[in-house]
């Protein structure tokens, strides 16, 4: 015990230096931060670090989206956000945001997403945390060298191998409609009024063109109007919307198509269909019609292809198995091939339904074999899908663009 006890010589006197040496450090170091002190006003350094780091916290919360590449058939976009956040990537259209794709970001941030490549120039962005980054524009990709494109974009092959040649397009890329290729149904000039009492009026609350976007409209007024008609005019709160190809384009048989975003709205009813030009065989339906996508707004998930004429079995002439879940919230692409012995559905460019008629005032091809113009309409539903209490009092039909070939 008394060995562990026992300082080895001369370690008294050092530790006297060094306990000094040790006071002298002290007082050089205070006397140097008096004198700092004194010479300079004081500096906020616990704000300033607090400052850059708030700054820093907001650079990280918006998400930065970096441009877009294209590879000609799809669209990759990526980014950074905070980690692991939904991640949003929406597109402009019809003067309003639309979501079309959601990731969770990594736990680094990094987030990725691609879609098939838009068929016109369109503007992205992507929203996380509630903050939305810089908008990005797509452009078309050069086509293909080997691709053959016509007006309507890439030529559409047929069964055979041969391909459709464009015939009518309009992408509704102007400010209003365009009056060379289509005319709006107006009760004031035809008398021509819906069931339910729906007056056609030609208005820009009816028919707008924005955005790359048609836009159909039909309103339930706050107050009656009178609907103006050549033969009897009528008071109503009903107004509706309609534009057709009539005088302006017509066709017997070819692809018809258009990409369009129905409302949610219950009530509402809006179509896509082709009506015969002259009405050869007579009044409806003995000249035929041909609905390529009809729907209702009481039944908002499926959207439905019909073939009516006389003679027509009604249990086989409407497709009724081809839902479309996102017909209200997306844009989608509704499709009819005809030829003289078929109509052939597609949504999405997927097979939906097919039909041949056998009609019984003439003979097939008849009463399909004469023109037939194309015609949009958002009005008022009736029976099962007539206005609730609860509806609004608008529903909109949204078209991104129409196509034809032959």
């Amino acid at each position: 015990m008394g060995s562990m006890g026992a300082r080895p010589a001369g370690q008294g006197h050092t530790g006297i230096r060094r306990i000094r040496r040790s006071r002298i450090a002290v007082v050089t170091v205070a006397a140097a931060l008096a004198a700092g002190l004194q010479a300079a006003p004081a500096t906020p350094v616990a704000s300033a670090s607090v400052e850059t780091a708030s700054v820093a916290t907001s650079a990280r919360a918006t998400p930065v989206l970096r441009r877009p590449s294209h590879d000609g058939s799809s669209v990759t976009f990526r980014g950074r956000a905070r980690p692991r956040t939904a991640v949003r990537l929406q597109v402009r259209g019809g003067g309003r945001w639309t979501e079309v794709a959601v990731r969770r970001s990594s736990p680094s941030g990094r987030f990725s997403m691609t879609l098939p490549a838009p068929r016109r120039p369109r503007v992205f962005r992507a929203v996380a945390a509630g903050r939305a980054s810089q908008s990005r524009r797509v452009d078309l990709a050069p086509a293909a060298p080997s691709a053959p494109v016509d007006a309507c974009g890439p030529r559409v092959q047929r069964a055979d191998g041969s391909s459709y040649s464009c015939t009518f397009h309009d992408e509704f890329d102007g400010t209003t409609l365009d009056r060379t290729r289509w005319i709006a149904q107006d009760t004031a000039l035809t008398g021509v009024f819906t069931g339910q009492g729906g007056c056609y009026v030609d208005n820009d609350r009816a028919i707008r063109v924005d955005d790359g976007t048609l836009h159909l409209t039909a309103t339930i007024r706050d107050r009656m109007f009178l609907c103006r008609s050549p033969y009897a005019p009528f008071p109503t709160r009903s107004e509706v919307a309609t534009v057709a190809t009539t005088h302006r384009f017509a066709q017997t048989y070819g692809r018809f198509s258009a990409r369009m975003r129905f409302s949610a709205a219950t009530g509402g009813h809006a179509a896509f269909w082709l009506s015969p030009q002259d009405h050869a065989y007579g009044k409806w339906p003995l000249s035929g019609e041909v609905d390529v996508a009809e729907w209702f707004g009481n039944d908002a998930t499926r959207v439905y292809p019909s073939v009516h004429y006389l003679g027509e079995d009604k249990s086989q002439s409407t497709g009724r198995e081809c839902p479309v879940p996102g017909a209200t919230t997306g844009f989608h692409t509704y499709t009819v091939e005809w030829t003289p012995t078929e109509m052939r559905f597609l949504y999405d460019d997927r097979f939906c339904w097919s039909h041949s008629w056998t009609p019984r005032n003439v003979r097939a091809p008849a009463p399909f074999d004469q023109p037939f113009t194309v015609v949009l309409a958002q009005i008022w539903g009736s029976g099962w899908a007539a206005r609730r209490t609860t509806s609004p009092t608008t529903t909109t039909l949204d078209v991104d663009w129409v196509r034809a070939w032959e």
